[in-house]
């Protein structure tokens, strides 16, 4: 029982191109995290003000959007390694002015501004061309574990690399963290050096602006590619609770600071207990119909949220969430690089990364409005309920995303899907 459940690190084990891939994004993923911390330690301790904390933030978290959809077009344009490469050597430089800067006797602010927008830009850049190469670098039969692997990375990296970078902020100074964040960052360039050549199988000509909408026609047109969007996007959505948390905290719970801290910290607690058991999900013979059930589980159990009376209930529900979100992101990453055709990886990737960025920003505007008017406990269980409500109708009517499998055309899932198996034969030919 515990072999069927346990994470499958087969990719790490048999390919060294993924390993040395899974390093570098596992790298990545940290230095934005210490970057995140540093910055607004930075910037506040320069100018005392909130308002220079908040829009340096915004600059940095706009870069890496458009990092994405960017660096999407370029990784189905261009060698998919260069790129990783080329973004990779960029953000390097970009924390080692960070890191001088920091030094200076009087730090520029302008400088920390373009630095940190800088760094956002070729980190977006960096992580789209890394998810796009993945199909190319295992088996299809591996891709959900691929998956697991990478969702444990950000998982663990979203609760380890603030608390590390907090750390080497108050031992060391902040010129110390952006620092070690270079040296990390430069570091992964041997890695990605000796990676093979990973040109796409059909190269993009278009302009950008043109490449990015028909990447978008694609996903609208793709019954289980588009599904798998727009349930990633309720999903996403959905991620707006935490902005209730203080308030349900203290005026259902009775809890303070602490209290809101378990909060916070619970779904990403069972996002990884979810990633590290996730062995069966690459066995499923039906992942498309065990995502949809996933998805409706993880929201009815947010709308149980509000109406938990004590902390440790509420903790444990978030939990459970966190268990369940992590298991539909794992076979959403899975189905979508199976059924997504090479010459669109980049772009597709690109927008599962931006919306991934986008979504939890529209959901916690949402989630905000309904608490202006709402008890916090009420407008969790309404939001929770809406969304199960909406995904439940999408289980009843996606019957594309029912009957999908990990190997597209087997099982007749994908009969009528115009351009499905685009390229993959000559892509085996030339991988």
């Amino acid at each position: 029982m515990l072999r069927h459940l346990a994470m499958d690190i087969g990719p790490l084990r048999t390919s060294r191109a993924f390993r040395d891939v899974f390093i570098a994004r596992t790298v990545s993923v940290f230095g934005i995290g210490m970057l995140m911390v540093a910055v607004p330690v930075q910037v506040y301790a320069m100018t005392g003000s909130t308002v220079h904390v908040g829009a340096v933030s915004s600059a940095e978290g706009f870069a890496l959007l458009a990092g994405f959809l960017w660096g999407g077009v370029l990784a189905d344009r261009h060698d998919r390694r260069r790129l990783m490469l080329v973004a990779r050597t960029a953000a390097g430089l970009g924390f080692s002015l960070l890191t001088l800067n920091a030094f200076l006797p009087s730090p520029s602010l302008a400088a920390i501004y373009v630095l940190a927008a800088w760094d956002g830009l070729a980190t977006g850049v960096s992580v789209t061309a890394l998810l796009a190469a993945t199909p190319a670098l295992v088996p299809p039969d591996r891709l959900v574990a691929a998956g697991a692997l990478n969702a444990l990375t950000v998982r663990l990296g979203s609760m380890l690399s603030p608390a590390l970078g907090g750390l080497t902020v108050s031992a060391f100074g902040v010129g110390w963290n952006y620092a070690a964040a270079a040296a990390g960052t430069l570091a992964t360039l041997g890695l990605l050096a000796r990676l093979p050549a990973l040109r796409p199988v059909s190269e993009v000509t278009e302009n950008p602006l043109r490449a990015i909408g028909s990447g978008l026609r694609f996903v609208a047109s793709h019954r289980v590619v588009g599904s798998l969007m727009l349930l990633g996007l309720l999903f996403m959505v959905a991620g707006g609770i935490p902005v209730l948390m203080p308030a349900f905290a203290s005026l259902q719970l009775g809890g303070g600071p602490a209290t809101v801290g378990l909060l916070y910290a619970a779904p990403a607690c069972g996002a990884v207990l979810g990633a590290v058991t996730s062995g069966w999900t690459g066995r499923s013979r039906s992942p498309g119909k065990a995502l949809l059930v996933a998805s409706v589980c993880g929201f009815a159990l947010l709308a149980c949220l509000g109406l938990a009376r004590h902390p440790a209930l509420a903790v444990a529900i978030l939990f459970g969430y966190g268990l369940v979100a992590s298991i539909e992101e794992i076979l959403r990453y899975g189905l979508i690089q199976a059924h997504t055709p090479d010459g669109y990886l980049g772009r597709v990737n690109a927008l599962w990364s931006a919306q991934e960025t986008g979504g939890e920003a529209v959901g916690s505007l949402g989630a905000g409005a309904l608490g202006r008017y709402l008890a916090p406990g009420t407008a969790i269980v309404v939001y929770g309920a809406a969304s199960a409500a909406l995904a439940l109708a999408l289980a009843l009517t996606l019957t594309g995303l029912r009957g999908a499998t990990l190997a597209p055309g087997e099982h007749g899932d994908e009969h009528g899907d115009q351009g499905e198996h685009e390229g993959r034969g000559e892509e085996a030919g030339t991988r």
